[in-house]
This record gives C-alpha cells, sequence and structure tokens, in this order.
C-alpha cells in the first residue's frame, strides 16, 4: 500500500504531465489560428511589420482591421496562402 507521501508525489507528477501537455497543445492552436494572407503581390513583395501596418493598422474596404495588438512580426503567424488569387 503506497505511503501519503508517495501518493501526493504521484499526483504532483500526472498533474504536472498533463499540465505540460495542455501547454504544449495551446501554443500549437495559437500559431495556427492566424488566418494566412492572401497570395497576392503586396503580400508576396514584402515580410516587414511596417509594410502590413500601412494597411492593417486603420484597414479599408479591401483589408481588414488589425484585431490585436501589434505584435511586431507579422508572418510569424500569418503565413502566405498557397492559393493563387482569382
Amino acid at each position: 500500500m503506497p505511503t501519503e507521501q508517495a501518493s501526493a508525489k504521484t499526483l504532483m507528477v500526472i498533474v504536472s504531465v498533463i499540465g505540460l501537455i495542455f501547454a504544449i497543445v495551446m501554443v500549437i492552436l495559437f500559431f495556427n489560428a492566424a488566418p494566412a494572407r492572401s497570395n497576392i503581390e503586396v503580400h508576396r513583395a514584402s515580410e516587414e511589420n511596417v509594410e502590413c501596418l500601412k494597411c492593417h493598422l486603420i484597414g479599408d474596404e479591401t483589408s481588414p482591421t488589425m484585431p490585436h495588438l501589434n505584435l511586431g512580426r507579422c508572418v510569424l503567424c500569418h503565413g502566405l496562402s498557397k492559393e493563387e488569387p482569382e
């Protein structure tokens, strides 16, 4: 029969492993949740943050407004779409 001390240690290991798995899954889901940039000439020409902010900081009828704070490197989350525009 396990001791009370061993049971607490086992529980802590199990909770830690579950927490680590949860954290890894959340990071993966976070980076996959961002929509891809449309495959247009403007997006293919530059991957600089300043170029993105010119159109998406305020937004207009053709470019949506950025719905989050400026995180510094847009292409880290927003990859280029593989689909060619029509």
